[in-house]
């Protein structure tokens, strides 16, 4: 079995990127961290500690589209001649990343205005999708991968398997030989993976519920056989099973905490951010916090726990079951 090298590239707000260098034929790196000059300098160092340089890489593999793992795709490529590859949405965003960018920035801003982020603080929130656009680039795919679909890297032969949830293009590459896995930002070992709130792909204004796509896909890699999970930040991960079920439970107590938020009369999902988290973490990470708890909103609406209210302006409200069927009863 051919080595698996970790390489880390500074991240702005995150600290560092995983990279994982595959020894074999092709060399390949998994993922190629964020487009900035300070990344690209620091991977020619990383590679040059282990016998390399980038100008030898043959194939770079993009776990799922976020800036800071498939910014210096483009670049590798430019400078090596390697091919890219991915799953199929994560290489149409390589071919308009900044086209998609803009209309994430749209959707995102209006998003938090219909869920209470006062006015100034949705203004506030450009730094976080200049940062999107500075640090990424369009980058072209020569291997376009469906759900299944295997390729040769590193020595091994991959299994693309997508999982959708952290992001709308997260891809596990399986190793089925070792059932090495690697998994972006799907698992994490020190933080709790974030799921993104996305437009679907259908038209009208239907958002998907990350959270829900991303815990029934967190289920499926619970099941899978896996020796050993190489992620997109952090420590290696050898026992996926138990930490899924550590996930699990976050992800339950933080349910239970906002269904009583909401009981307690917090009406708006930035409400809720402000009982959750300080006034300062919810005022100046209003996107962040606002996907965590619609996230969960959506869950205790689907179950039935908590109603969703849009008002004539068409911003969004929550009840909880019990007072919206006392308010109708009492009317």
């Amino acid at each position: 079995m051919t080595a698996v090298e970790q390489l880390r590239l500074p991240v702005p707000y995150l600290g560092s990127v995983n990279l994982w260098l595959l020894e074999g034929d092709p060399l390949t790196l998994v993922d190629a961290g964020p487009g900035n000059d300070e990344a690209l300098a620091a991977l020619g160092r990383e590679l040059e500690a282990h016998g390399h340089t980038i100008a030898e890489i043959e194939l770079v593999l993009i776990t799922h589209h976020h800036l800071d793992h498939s910014g210096l795709a483009a670049t590798i490529k430019a400078l090596s001649g390697a091919q890219i590859a991915a799953h199929r949405g994560t290489a149409q965003w390589g071919v308009n990343y900044h086209e998609r960018a803009a209309a994430e920035r749209r959707f995102t801003q209006a998003l938090m205005a219909v869920h209470g982020v006062p006015d100034e603080l949705v203004r506030a929130s450009e730094p976080f999708f200049d940062h999107i656009v500075s640090d990424s680039s369009d980058y072209e795919t020569d291997r376009v991968l469906a759900d299944g679909d295997t390729i040769r890297a590193g020595g091994r032969t991959l299994r693309a398997v997508f999982r959708p949830g952290h992001s709308t293009t997260d891809t596990l590459f399986v190793d089925e030989e070792s059932t090495d896995v690697f998994v972006g930002d799907h698992l994490l070992a020190e933080i709790t993976s974030g799921a993104e709130i996305m437009p679907t792909e259908l038209p009208g204004d239907e958002r998907r519920r990350a959270l829900l796509e991303y815990l029934g896909n967190l289920r499926k890699t619970e099941a899978m056989q896996i020796r050993r999970c190489y992620p997109g930040h952090g420590s290696v991960i050898d026992d996926h099973r138990a930490l899924i079920e550590e996930r699990l439970a976050f992800h339950s107590g933080r349910l239970d905490l906002i269904a009583g938020h909401v009981r307690d009369g917090c009406s708006t999902a930035f409400e809720v951010s402000r009982r959750l988290w300080s006034d300062e973490t919810a005022e100046s990470q209003p996107v962040l916090v606002i996907w965590e708890v619609l996230g969960h909103l959506d869950i205790l609406v689907n179950r039935g726990t908590v109603k969703e209210l849009v008002d004539d302006r068409g911003h969004r409200h929550y009840r909880a079951k019990e007072a919206v069927g006392h308010a109708a009863g009492t009317s």
